[in-house]
């Protein structure tokens, strides 16, 4: 029986020293501030306009002498390469919070920051674009560039309703 006490107390007491361990420091905070965009805006947002200036490349991708590159945050550059020795930059299609792009067929897949949407590009000869299909909610929030935690005036429950984040800036 006294055995049995001090069992019961020595594991009482490893159990409650588990307690008293070191303190884990907090997440450090990011230093971006999210740029936000209301939900009707964002579900506008996916047009074609003119030619821009590529400033943060990503991924590229060749269809029917179409150079596609994406840009981080911003959208797809759409370059006419028919004429390798002169490609002619026709147009842009602005994408909020796109990161990722990929390609079938004729469409076009992008992350519109949290949707996924496709888009039919059979006409960007013309400059023409049509959003087939939108799936609502289908990604993750976008994370600070620095990958650090999101500061709480920043989350979901301190924003806004209805906006979602597109972008980051310093």
């Amino acid at each position: 029986m006294k055995r049995l006490s001090l069992l019961i107390i020595l594991i009482g007491a490893a159990m409650l020293s588990s307690c008293f361990g070191p303190v884990d420091k907090p997440d450090p905070l990011t230093a971006y501030k999210p740029v936000l965009m209301d939900r009707e805006s964002l579900e506008r947002s996916i047009v074609w306009k003119p030619a821009t200036a590529i400033q943060s490349p990503a991924k590229i991708y060749y269809k029917d002498n179409y150079i596609l590159i994406s840009e981080h945050f911003k959208g797809v550059h759409i370059v006419d390469n028919t004429d390798p020795k002169n490609p002619l930059v026709k147009g842009y299609i602005s994408v909020p919070g796109c990161v990722d792009m990929a390609m079938k067929e004729n469409t076009l897949y992008v992350d519109n920051a949290v949707d996924l949407v496709a888009i039919d590009i059979s006409q960007i000869a013309i400059g023409t674009i049509i959003v087939k299909k939108r799936i609502k909610e289908t990604f993750p929030e976008l994370v600070p560039p620095d990958g650090l935690s999101v500061p709480y005036k920043y989350s979901l429950a301190n924003r806004p309703k209805n906006s979602v984040i597109v972008n980051w800036s310093k």
